[in-house]
């Protein structure tokens, strides 16, 4: 277990009830960024997993598929975006000079 807690989570939360005040723990998923809390660190990897292409901590939703972290999905998403607006600014180019 104790690599395992090498892997911290990023957070703590508190939830204020008449019952007391419960704590949870939280991480937030690399590839979704997708927010899972759990009660005890103890039992973190029952509600997260470990990527093996980013060593991050990533939520079960995401557990199995191939490493795509968020932040590069946000920049291929950029780079397509940025590509579609160059066409139609060359096709608004085109229709002016016709």
């Amino acid at each position: 277990m104790p690599a395992l807690m090498r892997q911290k989570p990023g957070g703590v939360g508190f939830y204020f009830d008449p019952s007391g005040i419960r704590e949870v723990h939280s991480s937030k998923c690399n590839h979704c960024q997708r927010l899972t809390e759990f009660d005890s660190l103890k039992r973190m990897m029952d509600h997260v997993e470990i990527c093996r292409g980013c060593m991050k901590l990533i939520c079960l939703k995401c557990a199995g598929k191939p490493c795509v972290p968020f932040e590069k999905r946000a920049e291929i998403m950029e780079r397509e975006a940025r590509l579609l607006l160059l066409r139609q600014m060359d096709h608004l180019t085109e229709e002016r000079l016709r």
